[in-house]
Formats: C-alpha cells, structure tokens, sequence
C-alpha cells in the first residue's frame, strides 16, 4: 500500500511538472497561409505590401538575392538603379523583363541561373509580378506601376488562380526525405553515405553548397557543373518526373532546407 501511495505521488509530481514547464515554453501559433486578394483597385502601399509577401515567400526571391555575397544582386536600391541598367530601357521593362525573362541580361559579376518567375515551380501571375515591380521600385525608388500597368510581358503569365487572389502552393506536408523519395532523387544521388552513382552523393552536399547554390542546382542545374558530370543529365530527369511542372513553393523551400543540413552524419 505504501509503494502504491509512493508511485501516485511522484505520478502527480511529474504531471504538475511538466505541465509547468510546458506553460513556460512560449507556443507558437500556425495559422494557414492568407490569400492575397489582387483586385484591380489596389493602391500603390497595398500592391508593395502584396509585392513584398511574394519576395518573402511564394517567389523565393530573398535564398538567391538576399543573402550576402549571395549569386545574384542584392535587391537593395534596386528601384534607384533599373532605370539605368540598360540604355533606352525604362525602369519598369527593365524589372518586367528581369522576372520574365531573367537571364537575357546578366549584372557583371554574376552568372545565368535566375528562373522565369511566371513559369514552374514559382509560377507567379501578370498581377503578382505588378506587385513585386512595385516593391522592387520601392527598394530606393519611388513606384510608378499601378495594377493597370502594361509592358512588353503582358499577358505571357498564367491567368489568376481564384478569381483575382494569390493562389497559395499546393499544400504538402512531405518532408525533405520523403521529396528526395518523391522526385526519384535517389535514382541517381545517395544520401546515407558517401559514394557517387550517376550524380554526387548528398551525404554531405550541406557542407559543399549553401542554400542559394541549392537552389540554383535545382532550378538550373547546367549553370554549375560538379567537375566529373556532364550537364544535361539532371535536368533531363528532373523534367522526366515531372519535378517542374509539379514542385511546390513549400516543397521546394523543404527540399533545400534539408540538402543543406546534409553535413555527413555531423
């Protein structure tokens, strides 16, 4: 009786524990993602704060351009500089063609890379790419866009998705293992060990490529070539499974997020 007595107590002791601790660890709330409504009428701060969602988040914008020594430029000023980038180019077909069609003009000191923001995997509407524009010119600038605004790219990007909003990524709850699994990855790369097969192994690819070297082999895998490999075969196989058309902004943030804690068993 006396044991049984004993066990109750340290029982009651443990739960009023960690019921105390867990009441000290501050909770994070997740909500699901908002939708953007793009309506014709936005207002120049509205299309900025839209704009500024996208770079932060659907677009991807911030793991290439945002980090320091980063592969491609800075967006820092950049709405005090794009009327000057190319002469007899305004600011506004300047940015529009910088998003649509980024690698036909390339900032010295940098390589190709950047994908087409209106196509697979970020696959941003004509509306979204205004908004990012606006947000672009703000950066040093002052915004001219409205979200009437035509230019050379008009009508190139997928229609809006949901009657005028910002369509969230398809929801994925797959985990980087389960993507790698997913998209055929180990096909052709190991990740539980050193060791190359037709491509390098992942086992360590965390300590070899940052985040914005990740993405760059995802997005444009011929633009940097591991010494040994011959281009074309990662992106023919990518564009087999279908990676591109199907990829999600979530999934593709999962996927480099785990590449890059790959550190090889470390």
């Amino acid at each position: 009786m006396k044991n049984a007595l004993t066990i109750f107590i340290f029982t009651i002791l443990t739960t009023l524990f960690y019921w105390y601790v867990g009441q000290q660890v501050p909770q994070k709330v997740t909500y699901p993602p908002k939708k953007l409504e793009l309506r014709d009428d936005l207002t120049t701060d509205e299309m900025i704060e839209i704009g500024a969602e996208i770079v932060n988040g659907k677009g991807t914008c911030q793991s290439c351009h945002g980090l320091p020594g980063g592969r491609f430029p800075s967006l820092d000023n950049v709405g005090a500089i794009a009327a000057s980038r190319i002469e007899g180019m305004s600011e506004v077909e300047y940015l529009a063609e910088s998003l649509y069609d980024p690698n036909k003009f390339i900032v010295d000191g940098y390589l190709p890379g950047m994908p087409q923001a209106h196509k697979a995997p970020i696959s941003l509407n004509d509306k979204e790419i205004l908004c990012v524009i606006a947000y672009l010119q703000n950066q040093g600038g002052s915004p001219t866009v409205s979200m009437q605004t035509s230019h050379s790219f008009t009508g190139t990007a997928p229609e809006d998705a949901g009657g005028g909003q910002v369509a969230a990524a398809p929801a994925s709850n797959l985990d980087g293992p389960a993507i790698v699994e997913t998209y055929l990855c180990l096909t052709c790369h190991k990740v539980d060990g050193p060791g190359d097969m037709v491509g390098p192994s992942l086992y360590d690819v965390g300590n070899r490529m940052d985040k914005a070297a990740l993405y760059e082999s995802l997005l444009d895998p011929d633009a940097t070539l591991t010494e040994g490999y011959a281009g074309g075969v990662m992106k023919a196989t990518l564009d087999g499974v279908g990676f591109y058309d199907k990829v999600s902004s979530k999934e593709m943030k999962t996927l480099v997020d785990y590449l890059a804690s790959m550190k090889g068993g470390n």
